[in-house]
């Protein structure tokens, strides 16, 4: 009996450009769902608490150690502040939105109430410290 050699069976070789696809396509949607926030403002150390819930403080208004309040980087007063709320959002919306005040942690305790009055004085009604959680 004459034996013949089987052919040997080639194996195609898995084409990498659908994952290459999927990949990208998951990078594409990862950063359109992701949330971008501004960085924290360079000049401010953010007050210390050992338990506090988790926020990020998107918008926040930044005062340094010298008092000064900052917005997106740029120098800012409580009325300016206020005012650019209103020309934003509108007169309702700006007074019942919540304002984040990431304030420096060398910042004198007396200082950070006078810029709370301010802004209360300005028209906020809601105002929020942002702070740093500590690791016990």
């Amino acid at each position: 009996m004459l034996r013949l050699a089987r052919p040997t069976q080639t194996r195609q070789r898995e084409s990498t450009i659908a994952l290459i696809n999927i990949v990208f396509l998951m990078l594409i949607f990862f950063l359109v769902a992701g949330t971008l926030t501004p960085p924290l403002d360079n000049d401010v150390s953010l007050i210390s608490t050992i338990e506090a819930d988790q926020s990020q403080p998107p918008d926040a208004l930044f005062v340094t150690s010298e008092g000064e309040m900052r917005l997106r980087g740029t120098a800012t007063d409580a009325q300016s502040f206020m005012l650019e709320r209103v020309d934003t959002l509108g007169e309702t919306a700006a007074r019942e939105l919540e304002i984040k005040v990431a304030a420096d942690r060398e910042l004198p305790a007396a200082k950070l109430v006078d810029i709370v009055g301010a802004l209360k004085a300005a028209g906020a009604s809601r105002i929020s410290i942002i702070t740093e959680r500590v690791p016990q």
